[in-house]
Parts: structure tokens; C-alpha cells; sequence
């Protein structure tokens, strides 16, 4: 699994449920983003203090090692938003090196 590409695509999830006021238990699609639940947890915990997101809040229970979460109008901050808008530019110049590698001579 590439963590980048999992931490885009869950950003992307909360940019996107944030922008079409799709309700909080309808934001993640644990299959098409191919991680636990678990897994989003400690994604979201560590999104929240790296400063990506905010609107979340952590709920610590006795006997877990893994804080639950509950969506409170979560959203991305300037921070997140441009780590969407660098990787995006990132993956299309990929991309085209990608596509010109096929089809100029000797690169």
C-alpha cells in the first residue's frame, strides 16, 4: 500500500463530503480507498495533528490504543488543501514523462 496515495485519497474523501454536504457516515469508502478502519483512525489522528484537517474530534476510550472519531463539519485546512493541489500537479507531471517516455527517442 502507498501511504501518500491512501493519505490523498482520504483527504480527497473530506474535501469532496465537506464541498456536497454529504453526511458524516457517508464520507469514507473503506473499500475503494483499500484500507481497516482501524487503519483510517490513525490516518485521521495524524492528518488532524500534522494540521491537514480540522473539524474532527477524538474520542479516547478505556482499553483501546486507537482513538474513534467523530466528523464535526470536517475540512480541510490551507494546509491540506494545497498537499491535494500539489500531489495532483505531481501525479499529471508523472504522468506526461510517463506518456513521453513511450514516445521520444532516448529519455
Amino acid at each position: 500500500m502507498k501511504y501518500s496515495t491512501t493519505i490523498y485519497k482520504v483527504l480527497m474523501s473530506i474535501d469532496v463530503a465537506f464541498e456536497n454536504n454529504i453526511p458524516p457516515y457517508e464520507t469514507f469508502d473503506l473499500e475503494k480507498i483499500g484500507i481497516s478502519y482501524k487503519r483510517l483512525c490513525v490516518i485521521l489522528k495524524s492528518l488532524y495533528e500534522s494540521g491537514y484537517i480540522d473539524g474532527i474530534a477524538f474520542i479516547e476510550c478505556i482499553g483501546e490504543e486507537i482513538p474513534d472519531f467523530k466528523l464535526c463539519g470536517c475540512h480541510l485546512t490551507m494546509d491540506g488543501m494545497l498537499y491535494l493541489e500539489n500531489n495532483s500537479t505531481m501525479k499529471q507531471a508523472y504522468r506526461v514523462l510517463k506518456e513521453a517516455k513511450d514516445w521520444i527517442p532516448g529519455f
